[in-house]
């Protein structure tokens, strides 16, 4: 289950601010281990942490691991749900998984023609591949290259999709719209978040 964490500060905000580099710590060391997805400080005050993957016992110990939690500045609502639907390269799960992500980058003289034809090929494998778990498509600033971003459930799934005659024949009329392309998958090796 991916968690939504609304904190409400109890005390104020002098204390908030004396304890804030412990609190962005704990923050740190969460969203490095996978843990943490997401936080920040809400508008009206108090703040919201979006969690991977977590059972109830993960979330629980995660929250009571809080700085903030411990010395009674911050109390928690927990709001839960079953994460069905990321945006590609967003890793729910907080440990390594079968998913790997696929990086396919391809230079060209038309990027309009290029995104068009690939989108063709990938909106194919949204409607009837196993495992594909989504797409993002970007064109550099300079608009020489573009690269597809997805994420796949494993390899072996990605690897169907090379068996299928209209994938590769819708692959094929994106690549002819390229100067080159290449791609690699990759899994996760480490998260580094921001340090401020």
């Amino acid at each position: 289950m991916i968690h939504v964490l609304t904190l409400t500060y109890l005390t104020p905000r002098e204390t908030v601010l004396a304890h804030l580099a412990e609190h962005r710590a704990w923050l740190r060391e969460h969203g490095d281990q996978g843990r943490i997805l997401l936080s920040g400080p809400r508008p009206e005050g108090g703040a919201v942490v979006i969690t991977a993957d977590l059972d109830d016992t993960q979330v629980r110990d995660l929250v009571e691991s809080d700085p903030w939690h411990k010395l009674g500045i911050a109390s928690y609502a927990v709001l839960s749900f079953e994460g069905r639907n990321a945006s590609p390269g967003v890793v729910t799960s907080p440990v390594p998984d079968d998913g790997v992500l696929l990086i396919n980058v391809a230079t060209t003289d038309d990027p309009a023609a290029s995104v068009d034809a690939l989108a063709a090929a990938v909106d194919h494998v949204a409607a009837t591949a196993d495992g594909f778990r989504g797409s993002r498509l970007l064109t550099s600033v300079e608009g020489d290259a573009i690269v597809n971003f997805a994420a796949w459930s494993s390899k072996a799934e990605f690897d169907v999709i090379f068996q299928d005659p209209e994938f590769t024949r819708r692959y094929q009329a994106f690549a002819e719209t390229t100067t080159d392309a290449k791609f690699r998958l990759y899994r996760t090796s480490r998260i580094i978040t921001p340090n401020r």
